[in-house]
C-alpha cells in the first residue's frame, strides 16, 4: 500500500462500492418488483462494500493457498461487517440488518451463510480486480486526481446529508415515541394539533411525505430490518404510515389511468358529435 496511491485506492473503493450496491439493488429491486435503491446513502454506492473489496486487495491477493485466502478474507469480512453494524447502532440508535432469524448468527450482525460468501468473493477477487487495476493504470495523473476529487467532494457531501437527515430521523421519532407514551396519540394526529416535528408539518393531505424526507421514507423502504433500539414502537407504527401511504399512492396512479381514458374519450365522442352537427349545418 502506497499513500502516494490514494486516488487510484480511492476510485477502486467507488467502483466496489457501486457494484455491491447494485448486487443489492438488484436482488432486493426483483422480488419486489419495484426499483429499491439499497444504498446507506443516497449515491449509488454500499461503501462496505467497497471497503471490503480494500481489505482482501491488500491482505490477501498475495496469498497463494485458496483455503487460507477464503477462511482469511470471511474473517476480515466479517469483522468488518460486525464493526460497522457495531458503530451504525452506536451512532445512529439503529440497525439496518438482522440476521437473528438465521442459523449460526453473532448477535445478529453476522452469519455463517455470509461468511462463506464472503470467503468465496475473496477467492475471486483477485482474478477480477486485475482488470480494475488496469484501466485505472492507463489514467494520466491529472485526470485520476481530478476524478478522485470531484468523487470525494460528492461523497462528502452525501455523507453530510444522509447523517443531517438521519438526525433528524431520531428527533421525529423520539418526539413520536413521547406522544405514544404519553397520550397514546396517532402519529398524524398528533401533528394536526400544532405540535413541531423538527419543524415540520403535515400537509392537507395528511400523507406520511409530508412529514418524513425522501431520503427518510427511502431507508424505510429500502432496508426492512431496519429497527430502532430506542424508539422501536414509533418506528414501527412510521413503517406501517409509510407503507400504507405507499401503497395509497399506487391506488391512486392505479384509478387516475381509468378517468384520464374516460376523459379523453369523452372529449373525442364531443368532438366527433360537433363535427357531425357542424357537417348537417353545412348540408342544410
Amino acid at each position: 500500500m502506497n499513500i502516494n496511491n490514494i486516488p487510484e485506492y480511492f476510485i477502486w473503493f467507488i467502483i466496489y462500492s457501486f457494484l455491491g450496491w447494485a448486487w443489492e439493488t438488484l436482488i432486493t429491486s426483483i422480488p419486489q418488483r419495484r426499483f429499491v435503491n439499497r444504498g446507506f446513502l443516497n449515491g449509488p454506492y454500499c461503501p462496505i462494500y467497497g471497503a471490503g473489496a480494500l481489505l482482501f486487495i491488500f491482505f490477501t491477493n498475495n496469498i497463494d493457498s485458496i483455503a487460507v485466502r477464503f477462511i482469511s478474507g470471511a474473517v476480515i469480512a466479517c469483522t468488518l461487517e460486525y464493526l460497522t453494524s457495531w458503530v451504525l447502532e452506536l451512532i445512529f440508535h439503529a440497525r439496518w440488518w438482522d440476521y437473528a432469524p438465521r442459523r449460526f448468527n453473532l448477535n445478529g450482525r453476522i452469519c455463517l451463510e455470509g461468511f462463506f460468501v464472503f470467503g468465496l468473493g475473496a477467492v475471486v477477487a483477485p482474478y477480477f480486480h486485475q482488470n480494475i487495476a488496469n484501466i485505472t493504470a492507463q489514467l494520466s495523473p491529472a485526470t485520476l486526481n481530478s476524478i478522485f476529487s470531484i468523487i470525494l467532494i460528492a461523497f462528502i457531501v452525501d455523507v453530510v446529508i444522509t447523517n443531517r437527515a438521519l438526525s433528524k430521523f431520531n428527533r421525529i421519532l423520539r418526539e413520536y415515541q413521547k406522544a405514544i407514551d404519553k397520550r397514546r396519540l396517532d402519529f398524524l394526529e398528533f401533528i394536526r394539533r400544532g405540535r413541531r416535528v423538527f419543524e415540520m408539518r403535515i400537509g392537507k393531505n395528511n400523507r406520511i411525505r409530508d412529514v418524513l424526507s425522501f431520503q427518510q421514507r427511502r431507508i424505510l423502504d429500502a432496508f426492512p430490518h431496519f429497527d430502532s433500539t430506542l424508539y422501536e414502537e414509533a418506528l414501527s407504527r412510521l413503517r406501517k404510515l409509510n407503507s400504507d401511504s405507499r401503497r395509497n399512492i399506487i391506488i391512486e396512479r392505479k384509478t387516475q389511468v381509468p378517468e384520464k381514458q374516460k376523459s379523453r374519450s369523452a372529449r373525442k365522442k364531443a368532438r366527433q358529435k360537433a363535427t357531425e352537427r357542424a357537417r348537417a349545418k353545412r348540408r342544410n
